[in-house]
């Protein structure tokens, strides 16, 4: 616990910081007891633990909350389709919460986000790291390219699950360059990153199941002031983790299990990546 003297400290250096009560007051002591003794938001009990369903690709779309998804996307385009609770609202608490403290040696993860690398390496059959293959911001990645990855990957290995993570539309960067808001440009960003998630679909067998690691917020005023923007993570509100869960059925695999392995990856290069997405300050 920490003692008088050093609160008094905190506060004298940090009274002017909006950031500061966000992160060591508010947060901690107002919505950290909420998280905490009342962790069963609506749907808790139903949380997707994505390696539990059955799938053979599964499309990781950054960010992407379900509300806004069912309004860009025609939902009728898949097998079937549902929103779905994730197990957490941050790429850090989603990856941790499913893949941290097991091996899924039969599966083969193709990923633009460094929270894979920092959490989850060594989990894996294979992890392709694509956000340190190719030197520029993670969400600026042409998801064109990640299909092209998946599909080697998927080619390499044609027995194995696979996990695609797009960044998009996280960040809502690399796709859209018209102006409007950054909700204006995360729909747009949605719609145009749909039409590379069909190809992949379309250049690999299995069935693929299309969903995201959290959602994302667009307040503004006070809200934003005290850090209800963007994502944050132990924070419950239904844009932050109602996700979309669409399926397309196609000829299942026949997969086998493997080894795992571990990338060289330095935890720096991890740090720096992670503050180049605004995750670190």
């Amino acid at each position: 616990m920490i003692s008088p003297q050093r609160a008094i400290s905190e506060i004298q250096e940090n009274f002017s910081s909006i950031k500061w009560w966000r992160d060591r007051v508010f947060l901690p002591f107002m919505i950290g007891p909420f998280t905490r003794f009342y962790p069963k938001y609506p749907g808790y009990d139903e949380a997707v633990h994505v390696m539990n369903k059955e799938w053979d690709t599964a499309i990781i779309l950054d960010a992407c909350r379900a509300d806004i998804f069912e309004e860009v996307v025609d939902t009728g385009a898949f097998d079937s389709y549902s929103s779905a609770v994730s197990l957490g609202s941050h790429s850090s608490e989603w990856t941790r919460r499913n893949f941290v403290g097991q091996t899924f040696d039969e599966t083969v993860y193709v990923s633009a986000n460094p929270h894979t690398t920092l959490l989850a390496n060594g989990t894996f059959h294979e992890l392709i790291e694509v956000w340190k293959e190719y030197d520029t911001v993670p969400n600026e990645i042409n998801p064109g390219e990640m299909v092209q990855i998946a599909v080697e990957a998927h080619q390499r290995h044609p027995n194995k699950r696979l996990i695609v993570h797009f960044m998009q539309p996280h960040g809502s960067g690399g796709l859209v360059t018209e102006e409007g808001s950054r909700e204006q440009r995360y729909r747009l960003t949605i719609e145009r990153v749909l039409e590379h998630v069909f190809e992949l679909d379309g250049s690999i067998d299995g069935k693929t199941v299309i969903t995201a690691d959290h959602g994302e917020l667009f307040n503004t005023g006070i809200r934003k002031k005290l850090g209800f923007d963007t994502h944050v993570p132990r924070l419950r509100f239904p844009e932050l983790v109602n996700v979309p869960w669409a399926e397309l059925n196609g000829d299942r695999r026949d997969v086998t299990a493997g080894t795992a392995s571990t990338t060289d990856t330095d935890t720096d290069e991890v740090e720096e990546r992670l503050r180049d997405l605004g995750y670190r300050t």
